[in-house]
């Protein structure tokens, strides 16, 4: 009885330690991705004057930068499975890697056997 509490314990405390793990993960992503995002719309608007300064209007400079844009959804949309698994396999690592104290003892378990 004394050990089915012991595990419920070390289940519960795993849960929470991989749950914050994914948790710092997800919020690690947004911050990179609003990073992303500043980034990809200052260098938007570098691309606009570089245009207009390499002789179109305004206007047309913005229709070109749109352009680019549009390009980068194209090539994003068709790498979607590459980008997909990359991030799925992260997680899965994520969730399944063993802490050191696993992993030791894991290795005394085997070392007995």
């Amino acid at each position: 009885m004394k050990y089915a509490a012991v595990y419920i314990k070390l289940l519960k405390l795993n849960v929470v330690g991989k749950a914050a793990a994914v948790v710092s993960y997800l919020i690690y992503g947004m911050i990179a991705l609003f990073i992303f995002f500043c980034i990809f719309l200052f260098a938007g608007f570098g691309l606009t004057e570089v245009f207009s300064d390499a002789g179109c209007s305004k206007i047309s400079s913005f229709f070109l930068t749109t352009g680019c844009y549009l390009l980068s959804l194209l090539l994003l949309f068709l790498l979607r499975r590459q980008i997909t698994e990359f991030f799925a396999g992260r997680i899965i690592a994520v969730l399944t890697e063993k802490t050191d104290e696993h992993k030791e003892q894991d290795e005394n378990e085997d070392e007995e056997l």
